[in-house]
């Protein structure tokens, strides 16, 4: 009987040891991860292009030559939307020798707000076309008001519809006999990315068709009233790589030479009056953020 109460107060102790020692043996640190911190709700789109013709709604600006441009964008985004400004220039050429001002470029300032819901996105904005050294004491500046707003239908084909308005295009009141010419321009879009994929390499199909809605102008008092209001349309494809895209493009307008003259305001024998022509362009552009080259 001793040899057993002996055993068992033996098992007992050394149960208590172990057990003791197991709760002092060191145990490995566990490494602790911080967690990452927050995305900044501020951000930067920028990027520039090079173009074969600065072409606006199917009218020349750089007198069928090359132009370039770029821009730049700093962002807030929010849970309520992305509110936004930027400035943007292009190179232009409005020849004085076809009797217009000759700027020396074209300097946008705009501002707006977008959120997307979904598959729905809706941007509403102001902006400024300021164009600096004007010839001839004539300001060519003016404002336009937008809303575009877009739906996809499919991840990889989106339809789209905008509207511009302006009360005054191009400062066309300045010349009397004009009156203020208000603009509403209505415009459609489609696009497509194709199935087609070469690593980081796409390709995607669009196209355009819009008119611009413009107040009648008169080009003497003589002469009766013109309409300038036209149908703009253009269709194109273009290769992606990563945050370039090479696009090549035809565009299109319902104008005639002397329509596009009396839009100008020149003369029907001016050469600007080719300016709303068809006509093939080719663009080389990159367009990014500071968010994605983190």
């Amino acid at each position: 009987m001793k040899k057993l109460v002996t055993s068992v107060v033996a098992a007992i102790a050394l149960s208590a040891t172990s057990a003791f020692a197991a709760d002092v043996m060191p145990v490995k640190a566990t490494k602790v991860v911080a967690p990452a911190p927050a995305p900044s709700p501020f951000d930067i789109a920028f990027g520039a292009v090079i173009q074969s013709d600065y072409n606006f709604r199917g009218v020349s600006q750089s007198n069928r030559g090359p132009s370039v441009g770029a821009y730049v964008e700093p962002q807030f985004n929010t849970a309520f939307g992305t509110l936004y400004v930027g400035l943007a220039g292009y190179s232009i050429d409005w020849p004085n020798a076809y009797g217009f001002s000759s700027p020396t470029a074209e300097i946008d300032f705009y501002g707006g707000w977008r959120k997307t819901w979904g598959a729905f996105s809706l941007d509403l904005g102001v902006l400024y076309y300021y164009y600096p050294k004007e010839l001839g004491g004539i300001d060519s500046d003016f404002v336009e008001l937008y809303a575009k707003a877009s739906y996809a239908v499919t991840p990889d084909f989106t339809l789209g519809a905008s509207v511009f308005y302006t009360p005054d295009l191009l400062g066309y009141s300045q010349f009397a006999p004009f009156n203020d010419v208000g603009g509403i321009y209505l415009s459609g879009t489609a696009k497509w990315v194709t199935p087609w994929k070469a690593g980081d390499f796409g390709l995607f199909i669009s196209g355009e068709l819009a008119h611009w809605f413009l107040d009648n102008v008169r080009q003497q008092p003589s002469l009766a009233s013109v309409d300038p209001s036209y149908t703009y349309w253009n269709i194109g494809a273009a290769l992606t790589y990563k945050m370039f895209t090479l696009d090549f493009r035809y565009h299109g307008t319902d104008m005639d030479r002397r329509e596009c003259a009396d839009f100008l305001l020149v003369t029907a024998g001016n050469p600007a009056s080719k300016w709303c022509g068809d006509t093939f362009i080719a663009s080389l552009k990159f367009d990014t953020t500071l968010a994605a080259l983190k």
